[in-house]
């Protein structure tokens, strides 16, 4: 569709004045009319030129008004059409013909520009123009019989105004559907830009951002978090025996499935550093601190589970060192927000918790969650751990107390019904409660062909 050769405020405004222009000619022309067959006075000749003058004048006070109070601007100009159409019916001696053309002409304007309760008013005020007119006029008679020369012109005079107000009603909806389909497009570009910009946010801050719950200025606040580092065991001479491209997919399926997980758990993903992912709970949203703690450590068995099933898949694509991920976590005080200037800014976490999570994650083994004894007393009920002692760390001045993630606690397992067993060249990993019910019959017969074919297949 054509966009409109003019913006839609101005076209309004052109259209306005054209139509209420027109309605003043034909005013015009019907008084010429009036005089010409004898009707009128030669005095009334007076009202011709007026009538060409009053609709700039109403223009230029119109756009007056605009500046100083534009929200009654439409409503004063339209109430002044009905003073000015009354006392044209009253300098008319309320000729029948011609005051239901002005009458017409009027209501078709406000209904146009204004709203109901503008009509009623300007209705009301055409009243009072007819009134004060028949006083300053002094005439105290209608005219009972007119000549066919000014019905004419007043038919035709009609006639040519609604044509035009037809043509402009048409050209406004037309340019409104215009408009409305450019907003419409905008608003999808919008919704499409967002939607690529967001992948560079945590949901949870973007959504906040969107429903107005947080603002995008530099502001932190101190709030307790369990914080989560992680990163691959020796992924350094892995990536250096890769190709680039084999690489980067790798780790992009890692990322991947971990941020899913994460997700899933509502964990806010601060940034991705190398192989490295940081993870923390409690801000922008939070369900408490041990609630908060719990879902984060739950977070990490998962992944370490998940590792186990990428992990045969990157061997059955011929990546032979197998990779492992050490991870650790804490709970404490940071500061949280949004950091940088206000150019660039960046959401994330700083405080001594934020870097003891990283600490705990280098003295890691491979594949093993160590966790702060903050963090073991949230977690303790729901979590089996094991004592690690107290551990030094580069960077922390106190030796820490630290506690190894075992998994779930018996009774979440039996909840969970995970079955996982993982030696050289097999992996079973099954969740039971994920299993639909059109499926088991599928899982069964899939284990039953699988030890079958161990047992007849002979091995060296």
């Amino acid at each position: 569709m054509a966009e409109p050769t003019q913006p839609l405020h101005q076209l309004l405004e052109i259209g306005a004045k054209h139509t209420r222009m027109l309605a003043f000619i034909v005013a015009a022309s019907i008084f010429a009319a009036g005089i010409f067959g004898g009707v009128y006075s030669t005095r009334f000749i007076a009202f011709i030129p007026l009538a060409l003058v009053v609709p700039y004048f109403q223009t230029w006070m119109h756009r007056r008004l605009l500046k100083s109070v534009p929200t009654q601007a439409l409503a004063v100009t339209l109430l002044l059409d009905g003073l000015i159409t009354g006392f044209g019916i009253a300098a008319l001696q309320y000729a029948l013909v011609p005051m239901l053309v002005f009458i017409a002409m009027l209501n078709a304007t406000v209904l146009s520009f204004g709203s109901l309760f503008l009509w009623i008013f300007t209705g009301f005020f055409c009243l009072l123009g007819a009134l004060f007119g028949g006083l300053v006029l002094g005439l105290d008679h209608h005219v009972t019989a007119i000549p066919t020369s000014m019905t004419l012109v007043s038919l035709i005079g009609a006639a040519l105004y609604f044509g035009f107000s037809s043509f402009h009603s048409r050209e406004q909806s037309r340019a409104l559907l215009v408009a409305k389909n450019q907003i419409l497009q905008q608003q999808e570009e919008h919704f499409q830009t967002s939607r690529k910009l967001i992948k560079y946010l945590p949901p949870q801050v973007w959504e906040s951002i969107f429903t107005g719950k947080r603002d995008a200025r530099l502001q932190t606040q101190r709030k307790k978090l369990t914080i989560f580092f992680s990163d691959i065991k020796d992924f350094t001479e892995t990536s250096d025996e890769m190709p680039p491209d084999a690489l980067t997919e790798m780790l992009n399926t890692y990322f991947e499935h971990m941020s899913k997980i994460a997700l899933r758990y509502g964990g806010t993903i601060d940034k991705f550093i190398g192989d490295a992912i940081l993870i923390f709970y409690g801000d922008p949203t939070s369900r408490g601190a041990k609630e908060d703690a719990t879902a984060c450590v739950s977070m990490a068995v998962d992944m370490r589970r998940e590792m186990q099933i990428l992990r045969q898949k990157w061997q059955s694509m011929g990546i032979e060192r197998p990779l492992h991920i050490r991870m650790g976590i804490t709970t404490g005080y940071c500061h949280v927000g949004n950091f940088g200037s206000e150019s660039r800014m960046s959401y994330t976490i700083i405080g001594r918790d934020a870097n003891l999570a990283a600490r705990l994650q280098s003295v890691a083994s491979p594949d093993e969650i160590l966790i702060s004894h903050e963090t073991y007393m949230l977690v303790r009920d729901r979590i089996l751990c094991k004592e690690k002692g107290a551990v030094t760390l580069r960077g922390i001045a106190k030796p820490v107390q630290v506690w190894e993630v075992v998994d779930f606690t018996s009774e979440t397992q039996e909840t969970s019904m995970w079955v996982e067993h993982e030696l050289n060249g097999f992996a079973m990993h099954m969740d039971i409660n994920k299993i639909r019910n059109y499926d088991k019959e599928r899982v069964i017969k899939a284990l039953d062909q699988a030890a079958q074919k161990l047992k007849n297949t002979p091995i060296l």
